[in-house]
């Protein structure tokens, strides 16, 4: 709100900004997330507000996570560590929600570097900080966020077991839960249960299951769901051509293309491109199958054995 001269305080601008900032990052929009998290860094690093000093630790949080998507790892890293660095206090809780962002972005990250053994110590680590505070309402997202990567960070290191077992109890927490959040964290359950009962050799459960997450939210214009549905989607057709079910990968593949639209947003780029990519090669296998089966001499009519 602007105060009595018209100005917004500055507290409130750069909050503004980084939720903006963590908006542009769920949708894929990182080209916009970076400038805001640069201004609010540089306008207000210097700050000994705590509300600045929070907005400056979500600032490097943010940008690192939004460098991080662009492939540049180490440098997403070295802004983790200035959060950690210069924001986590035990006696500051007013700055744990920049500190608890940078942990979770960081985990994400050492996942994407297939450092699996770090991201679970750092997600375990985490969790313990801060679970006594877990229900605040400014750490509530990361930690839940948190509960759900640890499946990813089992899944990933093939302890599909345990991602199994934890991913439905969570669904027994999550599931028919209508607050918007929930929902959301329900659906990256029910993908990384898919995925592990792919890992786990159970091919007919997991195909239900990455279908489960297309039949639920399909129609949902929500940026992060429709990932999640092409996600899920992209898994059923891995599924499928790893079975050599090509008519029915081919389905898959086409449908990929349909939740897409003429004009896919960046978080849909990568199933297009895989869907793109393999329908050729679907295509190309098939019309050589057809062109195999059309060579093949033709067995001889049965013939009836004449009346005596």
């Amino acid at each position: 709100m602007p105060d009595a001269e018209g100005a917004v305080p500055p507290e409130v601008e750069a909050k503004e900004k980084m939720d903006r900032a963590r908006a542009c990052i769920r949708s894929g929009e990182l080209e916009e997330a970076i400038p805001l998290c640069d201004e609010v860094y540089r306008r207000f690093t210097l700050s000994k507000s705590p509300a600045l000093q929070l907005q400056v630790a979500r600032a490097l949080g943010h940008r690192g996570a939004a460098i991080s998507e662009k492939g540049m790892f180490n440098e997403a890293l070295v802004h983790f560590d200035e959060v950690e660095r210069r924001f986590w206090s035990p006696r500051r809780p007013e700055l744990w929600e920049g500190v608890a962002w940078g942990m979770l972005y960081r985990a994400r990250v050492l996942l994407e570097m297939d450092r699996e053994v770090m991201c679970s110590n750092w997600l375990e680590r985490m969790v313990s900080r801060f679970k006594a505070s877990a229900q605040r309402p400014d750490l509530r997202i990361p930690m839940e966020m948190a509960r759900t990567a640890v499946l990813a960070a089992h899944n990933q290191g093939q302890r599909f077991e345990e991602g199994l077992s934890q991913s439905e109890a969570l669904l027994k927490e999550y599931d028919g839960n209508a607050d918007p959040f929930l929902v959301e964290q329900t659906a990256v359950t029910l993908l990384q249960r898919a995925i592990a009962l792919h890992g786990l050799g159970h091919v007919d459960e997991a195909l239900e299951a990455f279908d489960e997450v297309d039949v639920r939210y399909c129609e949902s214009a929500d940026p992060r769901l429709r990932a999640l549905v092409s996600s899920a989607l992209m898994g059923r057709a891995i599924v499928l051509l790893r079975e050599e079910f090509l008519p029915e990968a081919l389905g898959v593949l086409d449908a990929i293309l349909e939740h897409a639209g003429p004009n896919p947003g960046p978080r849909l780029l990568e199933p297009v491109n895989f869907a793109k990519f393999h329908r050729e090669v679907v295509e190309r296998e098939m019309q050589v199958e057809s062109e195999r089966a059309a060579r093949r001499p033709k067995p001889p009519p049965l013939m009836r054995p004449k009346p005596r």
